[in-house]
């Protein structure tokens, strides 16, 4: 095994929106829906080995993406997958996950 990326939930209940138990759950089904990632509630900072990034980093980066869409301010947002917009500023090349970052 090459290591483990942990998940901070004991940090993230001080930072809305996932100070709200249910936005909390909802991260940790994502993870977890992810072949290779099995979260434990009962763990403060459940972790995952690195090596499912091999076979899942589409998923995996759909996840971060998510996060940043639910913590960006309202009038900030773009919707998830907005790849277009992003293509057209020349911000992406063709073929590759969009940056959350314009």
């Amino acid at each position: 095994m090459i290591g483990t990326a942990e998940v901070v939930f004991r940090h993230l209940k001080r930072r809305p929106p996932f100070d709200d138990e249910p936005q909390r759950r909802e991260l940790m089904t994502r993870l977890n829906r992810i072949e290779g990632i099995v979260l434990a509630e009962a763990k403060p900072d459940p972790s995952f080995p690195l090596e499912v990034f091999a076979g899942h980093s589409e998923e995996i980066c759909a996840v971060p993406e998510w996060f940043i869409h639910m913590t960006a301010p309202a009038d900030a947002r773009r919707p998830i997958g907005d790849e277009p917009a992003f293509r057209q500023r020349g911000l992406v090349p063709k073929g590759r996950h969009p940056t959350p970052y314009p």
